[in-house]
């Protein structure tokens, strides 16, 4: 008989044969194998999380608890806020999740997994990884259309209403401060790209009417960025989130689906030695086309 009480008078069932005619658990069933995590990323916040069996492998048909806390406990990401994935077929989720973090703290996060297969009844124990935010204060900021490597890719890189915050979830200060009306028209900042097609210019990336476009742009010339330059400000913004609205973005070539986008920082213009550095995928950042998604 399967048991039907938890505990009797205070006294767990687990630890008692019967008490007053009530049977106890016997502790039996399956446990699910303990997962393996990895997780990378913190730009903003954000981090993907791969699950596997230990020793490699994937779950037949599996479900995960997924919490993000901070040192004290303090969550920071629920379980129900943690972003999992389907497979191709729909018939199950992946062992991908994507998890975005907008606690105002900057201190290091521990994410803490625990899976259980379909027809097994014990959770597995925890697996757990950590990450730390990070944020991007440099003279440049650069956003480049990637392959899922990091690597420029040609195709139709377009961009508009890029909206840059000193706080996170698109709070505190906003950069540009004005409506641009040229790639110079605000005293301290500075619009540049490696290529724009036709009136589809850099500075239109930044809400105005019509959008900044590198329709037929090469793979090393599809990307545009921001420059806080030295003579106003001497110590740049801390950039912790962004609103980005992507017009048309999609790759030519084998990489075409899925896209990505490779957001950087520097204190060098041509990006050689990247003090910020993160690539999103889709559903991340600005996909689909059209759509608008927060960052931080």
């Amino acid at each position: 008989m399967a048991p039907n009480i938890d505990n009797k008078n205070g006294v767990e069932m687990a630890d008692i044969a019967s008490i007053n005619g009530q049977d106890a658990p016997s502790g039996g069933g399956t446990a699910t194998t303990t997962p393996s995590l990895s997780v990378v990323g913190g730009g903003f916040g954000i981090v993907v999380a791969t699950i596997t069996k230990s020793g490699g492998g994937a779950y037949t048909n599996p479900n995960y608890n997924v919490i993000t806390t901070l040192a004290d406990g303090t969550v920071t990401v629920t379980d129900a806020n943690a972003d999992r994935n389907m497979e191709n077929d729909k018939s199950h989720i992946t062992g991908v999740i994507n998890i975005t973090d907008t606690n105002a703290s900057a201190a290091q996060r521990t994410v803490t997994v625990k899976a259980q297969e379909f027809g097994d009844t014990i959770q597995s124990s925890a697996a757990t990884g950590t990450f730390t935010p990070s944020f991007i204060q440099n003279k440049y900021i650069r956003i480049t259309l990637a392959d899922g490597n990091g690597n420029p890719v040609a195709g139709h890189a377009g961009l508009y209403d890029w909206k840059l915050f000193t706080g996170g979830g698109q709070s505190g200060t906003e950069y540009p401060t004005t409506v641009l009306t040229s790639n110079t028209s605000e005293d301290g900042i500075v619009i540049s790209t490696g290529f724009e097609y036709s009136t589809y210019y850099a500075w239109k990336a930044f809400g105005n009417s019509g959008f900044w476009w590198a329709l037929t742009g090469s793979a090393d010339r599809n990307w545009i960025q921001i420059e806080f330059t030295d003579d106003q400000y001497g110590e740049k913004p801390i950039i912790k989130s962004m609103q980005l609205r992507g017009f048309s973005i999609y790759m030519t070539g084998s990489e075409a689906n899925p896209r990505f986008t490779k957001i950087q920082g520097s204190n060098n213009a041509d990006m050689s030695s990247p003090d910020f550095e993160q690539d999103y995928g889709p559903g991340t950042t600005i996909y689909p086309a059209n759509g608008i998604f927060n960052l931080g």
